[in-house]
């Protein structure tokens, strides 16, 4: 029986992709969190079906490319609630049942403390 050689870790979990397309899980954290900012209060399925409209608008694929527009579509979808979990993990936003709101960025009150002492 062959031995299967074991995937490393390349560096990065980003890709660097020559496709818009393929983005990796920081880029759509952040459009995740930009959108949840400018709504203020909103859903998963609100976040994630403007980000699939922005992302596939335009792209007009062959019968045979459907499936595979259907598959990234999924994909995209998939990583917008991984950044919304990331999200709520780190208390930036809260989630209520399907409700999602904005909480704000984390802020350093001890150096905020300090900025108001000089002033």
């Amino acid at each position: 029986m062959p031995l299967r050689k074991k995937m490393r870790f390349s560096g990065t979990w980003d890709s660097t992709p020559a496709d818009p397309k393929n983005k990796g899980l920081r880029h759509f954290a952040s459009q995740v969190c930009q959108k949840v900012q400018q709504k203020g209060v909103t859903s998963y399925n609100e976040v994630a079906d403007e980000l699939v409209a922005e992302l596939f608008a335009g792209v007009k694929p062959s019968f045979s490319a459907q499936n595979d527009q259907a598959y990234d579509q999924r994909n995209v979808r998939r990583r917008v609630y991984d950044a919304l979990n990331v999200l709520m993990a780190v208390n930036i936003i809260t989630k209520d049942k399907k409700e999602i709101k904005w909480v704000g960025l984390p802020t350093n009150t001890a150096q905020e403390l300090q900025n108001l002492k000089v002033r």
